[in-house]
C-alpha cells in the first residue's frame, strides 16, 4: 500500500477538479515543497465537525500561483484517484501520513439516457446561475464516466453530501442522485428569477421581453 502525506481540510476534492489553496502552516509548506520537487501526490481528506473522513482524493500541485516573502504559498491543486486510509501515522513526518488503498468505482460507465438527462438538467442550472462564466457539458464527452464529479463541483451541495458522493462507487448512482437534486432545485431557481424580474420591472411582468411571461406558470406564490 502506498504511503502518502495527508492534508485534512474543510473541503471535498473531487477527481479531476481543481481548487485554490493558501498554504501557511510550516508542516504543509514542507509537504507541498516535497511533492512539488518529487512530482508526487498527497491526499486531501475532509475534516468536518471534529472528524476526519477516511475516504479522500489524491491531489497534485498543478500550479504555484505565488510564493510570498514570508513563505506562504498560493497554489492550485487538481484531484486524482480516490483512496481509503488503512492506517495513519503522526510520527513519520511533521505532517500526517497514511497507508492508503485505491478506491475505484465498481460501475464506472454511465447509462447514456441517465447521463444525457442529468447533464441536460445541469446545463440549465449553470446557465441560470453562472451564465457564460461556466461552460455547458456535452454527454458525448463523458461516456467513460466522471461527469457526476464534474457537475458536483458547481451545484451548491453541502459538504456532507459532497463527501457522500465521493464515497459512492457507482457513476450511475451518483447521476441518479444529481438528477433528483436538479429536478428539485431548478424550479426554485426559476422562482427566484421571476421575483428578481418583478423587482426590476417595479412589480410588473413585461410582455415585451421574451421569456418574461410563462403561460404554463403565470402565478407567483409570495
Amino acid at each position: 500500500m502506498p504511503n502518502i502525506g495527508i492534508f485534512p481540510l474543510g473541503i471535498v476534492l473531487f477527481p479531476g477538479s481543481s481548487y485554490p489553496l493558501t498554504i501557511f502552516e510550516e508542516r504543509y509548506k514542507l509537504l507541498i515543497r516535497e511533492v512539488t520537487d518529487s512530482g508526487g501526490r498527497f491526499g486531501i481528506n475532509l475534516f468536518h465537525d471534529h472528524k476526519m473522513f477516511q475516504i479522500g482524493c489524491e491531489a497534485r500541485v498543478s500550479q504555484i500561483v505565488k510564493v510570498h516573502p514570508d513563505g506562504i504559498m498560493d497554489i492550485i491543486v487538481t484531484g486524482g484517484a480516490r483512496f481509503l486510509i488503512s492506517e495513519f501515522f503522526t510520527d513519520q513526518r511533521p505532517y500526517m501520513t497514511a497507508e492508503v488503498a485505491m478506491f475505484d468505482d465498481d460501475e464506472p460507465r454511465p447509462e447514456y439516457p441517465l447521463l444525457e438527462t442529468t447533464i441536460g438538467y445541469y446545463n440549465r442550472l449553470v446557465e441560470s446561475v453562472y451564465g457564460e462564466a461556466e461552460e455547458s457539458l456535452d454527454p458525448a464527452d463523458w461516456l467513460e464516466g466522471g461527469a457526476s464529479f464534474r457537475m458536483a463541483q458547481k451545484c451548491g451541495l453541502d459538504l456532507d453530501v459532497r463527501q457522500q458522493l465521493l464515497e459512492v462507487k457507482s457513476e450511475n448512482e451518483r447521476l441518479r442522485f444529481l438528477s433528483s437534486y436538479f429536478t428539485e432545485v431548478l424550479p426554485k431557481i426559476k422562482q427566484v428569477e421571476k421575483i428578481q424580474m418583478l423587482v426590476r420591472n417595479d412589480g410588473y411582468i413585461s410582455p415585451d421581453r421574451p421569456g418574461d411571461w410563462d403561460q404554463s406558470d403565470s402565478s407567483l406564490d409570495i
